[in-house]
């Protein structure tokens, strides 16, 4: 029995290596358990809870157990006896599911439920150990912490130790589908486009809200994301698409002539997006049936068929750019300020002048933006980098580069042709990662930003090879 324990405890403290952060780590050392904690052997059977099949011995695996740790013992001391506590593994005041040590919440908690596989393993289809498989729409607490996925208050779904709108969460719900391609992002059983899903992403911030710049947490801009809540509808023809700052939707009635029907009305609507995708839409009602030319800065567009529709005559045309989806009539030209004509043979119907967008800003050219590096040649597909630059009134005022999933060790920051810093990967709960950020006016742990950042080019590199590269924008990109 005795090298039976000592046996576990070098598994344990080997295991207590890789989960526990440096003591420099706050975030894990200001709210979690202490390592002796971490020896708690709930059924006395020698074997620590936090590597025990069955922590309660109570004949059900973890893997199985509605109350993982809490159950009549079924063999050992306490055999016979109600062991543990009485509360359920999805109960919200549960909030160490396997009695390990470690809060459920924890960044050093990778196997919630004790079940033997990691909490973001892909045959980890219930983190939480509640019964209910993480992409079931009746599971409302995917990662079992007492926060509902949809709360305000949760900001990691999965309870993988990255926060939902960290640019490197690319499966906030843990359900091994990546969020660019998965139909409830946050997982609480709304789908994205549901008219009563108000956080797509779950970060805490509802999707009209100005700060969440990301709706769909896919780590692309809204601004420069066609399908801000990844809903597979194209934002140009959502219905329901909110518009980012500098985004807008402009009408223009066009006048009608002599030739065309009393009451006869034609409209042209001009959108565009901050990717600058655009759509122009023509609706001409209760006019004449019959074909007509559409102009567009004196050249002719496309042709507009006006059809009887039951007592009333409609007609329509669609262009969109060519990065808004098929089916309609390619929009290569000018539309803004253009002259209009709609005409039958040489007879002019209606006329007009193309709607102009405004083209203020809230934001005046101040805001951030995110570049995801390119990855060199042989690195691994793993391996992660981005860069985030943010722009004041008078030009960068900050910049944070992270990389992530590299071998551990240093790494040259290049920005133009001069080393700017270095990026050190080290052991994190979530694999080797790294961030170096330069301020105007740094604090504590920041660097100065003292020289020219927006525009250049940027690398990570190591000796003479190249992991990362990529190039900065050069100003605000809304």
């Amino acid at each position: 029995m005795k090298l039976r324990i000592t046996i576990h405890k070098v598994v344990l403290l080997a295991m207590l290596a890789t989960l526990t952060p440096p003591r420099g780590h706050a975030a894990y050392w200001a709210g979690h358990k202490s390592t002796r904690e971490l020896t708690r052997d709930l059924d006395g059977d020698g074997i620590p809870d936090v590597v025990d099949p069955d922590i309660d011995n109570d004949g059900i695996p973890n893997a199985l157990d509605d109350n993982i740790d809490g159950g009549i013992a079924k063999t050992g001391p306490f055999a016979g006896k109600y062991i543990g506590d009485h509360i359920k593994n999805d109960d919200p005041s549960e909030e160490d599911i396997d009695n390990d040590g470690l809060a459920d919440d924890s960044l050093a908690e990778k196997d919630i439920d004790g079940d033997g596989k990691l909490d973001d393993d892909p045959a980890e289809k219930d983190i939480d150990g509640d019964g209910r498989p993480d992409d079931s729409p009746a599971e409302r607490d995917i990662d079992g912490d007492g926060r509902e996925d949809d709360s305000p208050s949760e900001d990691d779904i999965d309870g993988d130790g990255f926060d939902d709108d960290d640019v490197l969460e690319h499966d906030a719900d843990g359900d091994e589908i990546d969020d660019s391609a998965d139909d409830d992002i946050d997982g609480d059983g709304k789908l994205n486009d549901d008219a009563t899903e108000l956080d797509s992403d779950g970060d805490g911030k509802q999707n009209d809200d100005p700060a969440d710049t990301d709706e769909d947490g896919d780590g692309i801009s809204d601004r420069l994301d066609n399908d801000d809540n990844n809903n597979g509808i194209p934002d140009i023809d959502e219905a329901n698409h909110h518009p980012e700052d500098g985004e807008a939707e402009v009408q223009a009635d066009l006048t009608r002539q002599a030739a065309a029907p009393s009451g006869s009305t034609a409209r042209v609507t001009y959108q565009l997006l901050g990717t600058g995708s655009a759509k122009l839409a023509l609706d001409v009602r209760d006019a004449s049936v019959g074909s007509y030319e559409f102009l567009v800065g004196g050249v002719v567009r496309g042709t507009l068929n006006v059809a009887q529709q039951s007592n009333k005559t409609r007609g329509t045309l669609v262009f969109k750019t060519a990065d808004s989806g098929s089916g309609d009539l390619l929009l290569n030209f000018a539309v803004a300020g253009e002259a209009i004509v709609i005409r039958q043979g040489a007879i002019n119907h209606f006329v007009g002048v193309g709607p102009t967008p405004s083209t203020t800003t809230d934001t005046g050219g101040v805001g951030s933006n995110v570049v995801t590096l390119t990855r060199a040649p042989g690195v691994s597909n793993e391996a992660e980098a981005s860069a985030t630059i943010v722009f004041g009134a008078n030009g960068a005022i900050e910049l944070q580069i992270e990389a992530a999933k590299l071998p551990l060790g240093d790494y040259t920051l290049m920005i133009g042709d001069a080393a700017r810093g270095t990026v050190s990967l080290v052991t994190t709960p979530n694999g080797p990662r790294g961030t170096i950020v330069f301020k105007t006016v740094p604090v504590v742990g920041e660097l100065p930003l003292n020289f020219a950042a927006a525009g250049q080019t940027i690398a990570l590199t190591q000796g003479t090879s190249t992991f990362f590269f990529g190039q900065l924008p050069a100003a605000f990109i809304p």
